[in-house]
């Protein structure tokens, strides 16, 4: 997998990240965030090295079909860029601070 899918799959957890269960949202973070491969994921939540393969198409699918049918990374990408080019210094700084609390 590519470094762009991965920055994509991990701005769709930020969005849709609480409608996922608890199992998906810790197969993803062990993976995407922490780096860890599949059999150190199964061996951490003693399970198969399959299931944690599994779990983890799901989970993008998830992601990807969440996007397609809601559309608010895209929404709130498309904001943001045309924020941007207002270049407005009260602009910019309510951006920054929105910025700096979401989870990068």
């Amino acid at each position: 997998m590519g470094v762009e899918k991965a920055v994509f799959l991990n701005k769709l957890f930020d969005y849709y990240e609480s409608l996922l269960t608890e199992r998906q949202r810790e197969v993803f973070t062990y993976y995407y965030h922490e780096d860890l491969s599949y059999q150190e994921i199964a061996d951490i939540l003693e399970i198969s090295r399959a299931a944690v393969f599994d779990n983890l198409n799901r989970t993008t699918k998830l992601l990807e079909e969440y996007e397609a049918k809601l559309g608010m990374a895209q929404t709130y990408e498309n904001l943001f860029i045309q924020l941007n080019a207002l270049n407005n210094d009260d602009v910019n700084t309510i951006l920054e601070t929105f910025e700096k609390g979401r989870k990068l």
